[in-house]
């Protein structure tokens, strides 16, 4: 059995750092594995099929997986050393279809999902739910935390690195944009 997963690196071809140029990364992927290895975009949006194991204990652990291999080939073969979190193809989807902020978000461009590490603690979670962040709105639902920033990026105070330092988890965000152009290619 297979696995469609989508992997996001943490902060690659971002302002000259951390530079992966797509068209190599590709076959390096191939080379390791994967099948039908597809990249979105420059930031290193990568879409990998991987084979499940038999015994795997869920479609996250494989994704867990593919996530942690994609990190090690990004530092064996690049000599990037950047946090890689990933979600199967059915997960993306379901994000999509749940949008929870669809009443307020009206401009995909300031609309993140910040894709976590680990589910924080429900603890942390209502702390940060529960304080006010006018005028973006927080909400986190398992290991995703929605952010409707009305008034730009370049503004945004709940940033995935506030997120991780409150959580204690690794962040990485993608605009919705950027969401559904990946779900397009799955």
């Amino acid at each position: 059995m297979t696995a469609r997963c989508v992997v996001l690196p943490k902060g690659i071809n971002v302002g000259g750092h951390n530079r992966v140029p797509m068209a190599e990364l590709r076959p390096k992927l191939a080379e390791a594995g994967y099948t039908d290895p597809v990249t979105i975009l420059q930031s290193g949006n990568i879409i990998v099929t991987a084979d499940q194991p038999d015994d795997a204990p869920g479609p996250t652990s494989v994704a867990a997986a593919v996530a942690a291999s994609v990190q090690q080939l990004l530092a064996d073969e690049f000599d990037v050393h950047v946090p890689c979190v990933a979600r199967t193809a059915a997960e993306i989807e379901a994000i999509l279809e749940r949008n929870p902020l669809r009443h307020l978000a009206d401009d995909g461009s300031r609309y993140l999902v910040n894709f976590l590490s680990d589910e924080p603690s429900p603890v942390a979670v209502r702390e940060l739910t529960e304080a006010d962040h006018t005028p973006e709105v927080l909400h986190v639902e398992g290991s995703e935390a929605y952010v409707w920033a009305p008034d730009g990026i370049k503004a945004l105070r709940l940033t995935y690195a506030h997120l991780e330092r409150h959580f204690g988890v690794t962040a990485t965000a993608r605009n919705w944009n950027t969401l559904e152009r990946i779900a397009a290619k799955l």
